[in-house]
């Protein structure tokens, strides 16, 4: 899970990249002398009053932005809106301090004082954005039963006592005949809630008719019959994705046996239900209506197709083509798993799967992990592919694959030890481990079921986290990918090639302080040093591995841990050395200096 600063980071990210363009910087006499930092934090802090809105009023950005009224005579309110459909008059005042702190009671009381003033309807001591906002707020004043309700918004956990107190006796005053006023804080644990709501899959509700069918009922309920490709094309083309959230993956796109499905289901029609596998659907809860034998029509709640994917890809493919055939047909079985009490949807989306050619890594899209990454870096407009799909085979700098999350994590985020250490841990966690593996059988990194994956993927790692590993990753190798094809000899070649996630490790384990900031982009200072260590380190422990090569070559050095470990176990005693060297003429420095005449 994200720490508090990784929640920051990515509440940022989100507010720069969806209300800055919105937001201009205010060029007013009285902000003139401010520095640029104050400016970007002053931005941030309208760009999350209208966040608050777009959160409690389920309004568009564009709206939320618009109602944004900080500035100069404000009266202490940075945004407000009259929400006409739940006849309320909101009150934002927001305060983006990456140290969480609340506004202060006299920022409290100035909102109080503004609120009063409007309600007094002293207009014109406001600025002009909140007099050009006097129809709605004039509306609102006149409407009979609207609630007056301040949302106080900042990154801490909770407002102080006295501006508790403050706004309670508010509260009370103008509460004593009635309920007009309300106010509530949201903390940063809600704001990063509303961006995790805002990436939750929708949960899918649909029809669909089903020919020539039967059905059980115990141990569950479950359908299966005929279903029209046409209709099954449109079910797709409604809900895309969100159609096969359960399944351990999207369409893959025209490949091999989809383009065979695509042209079959065109050209055969009435063969397709003959030819084709079917499909496996899940549901939380089915309804059937009075139909008969021959034709029924089945409701579904929060459905989800879990064997198929490939097959309803491209049938609906195929249906942007061009209309398909009323007999074309397939069969489809739908199972009824209810609300979640159990993990029967997990099992059947298992099973059903085991029987086509899957790879271990697609399992993984059954882990609810994953979805929680998705979700997390999504908010900072990354996209995370943990199901194979189409768009996950382009690289992108704004999306990255769970192979290559697995990949960069294996080689960035865990110490290198000496054999030693080793020796008195009884379940270590070793950086070389997880190196060879990669180098010699790359697959075991994300089985589910293998010993590396839960170590890889663990609870608390935060999805800003991974990106920025997945990132230096790659930064990293391309500098070692550059050396690798500069060099004239073999065997310098050899080391590069084979000896890169070996590398990594050890950049890693001496560059903690760059691994661990809280922040999905590189600074140029991050980025230089890295290069500097990665330069030393290869060529440290390119020295060191000399000795090896007399029996044996760098693909088989980097492979075996026989190797490896004993190789690193040099490695670290080298750099205790000089780092011993380094201090010893650190301290020698002043003491050589206060000799000096």
């Amino acid at each position: 899970m994200p720490t508090r600063e990784e929640k920051i980071a990515q509440i940022e990210v989100a507010l720069r990249s969806r209300f800055f363009p919105l937001v201009p910087k205010i060029e007013k006499p009285d902000r003139a002398g401010w520095p640029e930092d104050r400016h970007d934090i002053d931005r941030l802090s309208r760009a999350l009053a209208a966040y608050a809105l777009v959160g409690a009023c389920d309004v568009d950005d564009a709206t939320a932005v618009g109602a944004i009224t900080d500035g100069s005579d404000d009266g202490g309110i940075d945004a407000l809106y009259f929400d006409r459909t739940s006849n309320r008059l909101i009150f934002v005042q927001a305060k983006f301090k990456s140290t969480g702190a609340a506004p202060a009671q006299p920022e409290v009381l100035k909102t109080i004082n503004g609120i009063r003033a409007l309600q007094a309807r002293r207009f014109d001591e406001f600025n002009e954005a909140v007099r050009n906002r006097l129809d709605e707020i004039e509306e609102a004043l006149d409407t009979v039963g609207v609630k007056l309700e301040l949302i106080l918004v900042f990154l801490g956990d909770n407002l102080g006592p006295h501006a508790t107190s403050d706004l309670n006796g508010f509260r009370d005053e103008l509460n004593r005949f009635s309920s007009v006023v309300s106010w509530r804080s949201e903390g940063l644990d809600s704001v990063y809630g509303w961006l995790v709501a805002e990436q939750t899959p929708a949960a899918v509700d649909d029809q669909i008719i089903l020919e020539n069918w039967a059905g059980i009922t115990a141990p569950r309920k479950a359908f299966y019959g005929q279903i029209s490709a046409a209709d099954l094309a449109q079910l797709v083309e409604a809900h895309g994705k969100a159609l096969f959230e359960r399944n351990i993956r999207h369409y893959l796109g025209s490949i091999g046996v989809n383009t065979a499905i695509g042209k079959t289901v065109r050209s055969r029609p009435g063969d397709f239900f003959y030819l084709n596998n079917g499909i496996t659907a899940v549901a939380e809860t089915i309804t059937q209506a009075p139909g008969n034998a021959n034709r029924c029509a089945f409701g579904l709640k929060n459905v989800s197709i879990v064997n198929g994917a490939q097959t309803a890809g491209s049938i609906a493919s195929a249906a942007m083509a061009g209309d398909i055939a009323p007999e074309a047909k397939l069969l489809i079985t739908i199972i009824e798993i209810g609300a979640g009490a159990d993990d029967i949807g997990l099992r059947i989306t298992r099973a059903r799967n085991h029987q086509n050619v899957v790879r271990g890594v697609d399992f993984s899209a059954l882990d609810p992990n994953q979805e929680r990454l998705r979700q997390e870096l999504a908010m900072a407009g990354i996209t995370y592919h943990y199901r194979p799909s189409a768009e996950a085979r382009a690289r992108r700098d704004d999306a990255f694959t769970l192979e290559e999350a697995a990949l960069a994590i294996a080689c960035l985020e865990f110490k290198v030890k000496t054999s030693a250490e080793l020796a008195q841990q009884p379940k270590p966690t070793n950086a070389i481990d997880f190196v060879v593996t990669a180098k010699k059988e790359i697959g075991r990194l994300w089985e589910q079921d293998g010993t590396h994956y839960s170590q890889l993927f663990p609870a608390n790692l935060s999805g800003l986290h991974m990106c920025r590993l997945v990132r230096i990753y790659r930064f990293i190798d391309r500098i070692l990918a550059d050396t690798e094809r500069s060099e004239h000899g073999y065997q310098r070649r050899m080391f590069f090639r084979h000896g890169r996630y070996y590398t990594m490790a050890f950049v890693a384990h001496r560059s903690a302080d760059i691994m661990g900031r809280p922040e999905l982009v590189l600074s140029e200072a991050d980025q230089i040093v890295l290069s500097q260590r990665v330069n030393e380190l290869s060529e440290l422990i390119h020295a060191q591995s000399q000795p090896l090569l007399a029996s044996k070559g760098y693909l088989a050095i980097f492979r075996n841990l026989t190797d490896s470990q004993p190789l690193a176990n040099d490695v670290l005693r080298r750099l205790a050395e000089l780092d011993a060297q380094r201090l010893a003429a650190a301290q020698a420095v002043p003491a050589q200096g206060a000799q000096t005449p």
